[in-house]
Order: structure tokens, then C-alpha cells, then sequence
């Protein structure tokens, strides 16, 4: 029985491959229809634009320095396997083994973009006005949705 119940977090592994599938699939659309740095605007509050994020977290230390794509990639793969350590002993919520997934779903998407480019290829761009918020793409999306879940569940 105590298998079946920690199975119920794998259970969830077909939300990892949907928003990974939809973060290369809208990221690739990008790349073939844009150029670096073009905006297509949505509506007033809303642009895709086309950019390289060589950084962390909304472009911080975002300098292309080469040991970067190599350290945030290693350190990419410590965080995914921490967390799937994690929600294997974790695996009586569901709540919780969403957030897992939904965080591991973003760091393997951009994990992918690192790892096959050597930099995140972030389009998602809010503003008001003229000031911007930084631009992300869906799997940055996943990554804060998961840590706010977890954070309404340690509250």
C-alpha cells in the first residue's frame, strides 16, 4: 500500500511533460518567427519579446560569462534531483506534489534552453507604461507557481 501511496507523485509526471512540451514548443515558435530582440506587441499591458537570458532569476548575473552556463546548469540538476528526493518522501498531498512538479517542470525547461544554447530564451513581457517588469517565459512561470504553492502549504 505504502508504494501505491508514494506513487501518486509520479502520478503527476504528465503535468511535467505538458509544460515542458508547451515551454519548447512556444520557445522554438519564437526563435523560427522572431528576431533577438523584436517585440510583437499584445495588447497595452502585454509584448512577446525575443530575448537570451544568459543569467538567473530575471537575468541577474546576466553577463554570458562562460562558467555561468556550466555553474547554473549543474546547479539546475542538484535542485531537480533535491526536489525529486524530496517529493518521493513528500508524497501524501497532492498540493505538494504539484508544486514539486510544477518547479521541476520550469528548471527542466530551462535546464534544456542552457544546456542545448547556453542561455534561456525568455519572450514574456509585462509593463506598465514604459516600465518593464523583467521578461520570463512558461517555464519561469511553473517554477513560481510551484513556490507559491508551497509556500500557501508551509504558511
Amino acid at each position: 500500500m505504502k508504494k501505491i501511496i508514494k506513487l501518486i507523485c509520479l502520478s503527476w509526471l504528465w503535468l511535467s511533460f505538458v509544460i515542458i512540451f508547451i515551454d519548447i514548443a512556444i520557445k522554438q515558435t519564437i526563435m523560427k518567427n522572431m528576431y533577438l530582440h523584436e517585440t510583437y506587441q499584445l495588447t497595452s499591458f502585454l509584448n512577446i519579446f525575443y530575448c537570451h537570458n544568459y543569467g538567473i532569476a530575471f537575468s541577474f548575473l546576466d553577463d554570458g560569462k562562460i562558467w555561468q552556463r556550466w555553474f547554473f546548469t549543474i546547479v539546475s540538476i542538484i535542485v531537480i534531483i533535491f526536489l525529486l528526493v524530496i517529493s518521493y518522501y513528500d508524497y501524501l498531498n497532492n498540493k505538494i506534489c504539484i508544486a514539486y512538479i510544477l518547479i521541476i517542470s520550469g528548471a527542466l525547461g530551462n535546464l534544456i534552453d542552457r544546456f542545448y544554447y547556453g542561455f534561456v530564451i525568455d519572450f514574456i513581457d509585462f509593463h506598465i507604461k514604459n516600465s518593464h517588469f523583467p521578461t520570463f517565459n512558461i517555464a519561469d512561470c511553473s517554477i513560481v507557481i510551484g513556490v507559491i504553492l508551497l509556500m500557501l502549504k508551509y504558511k
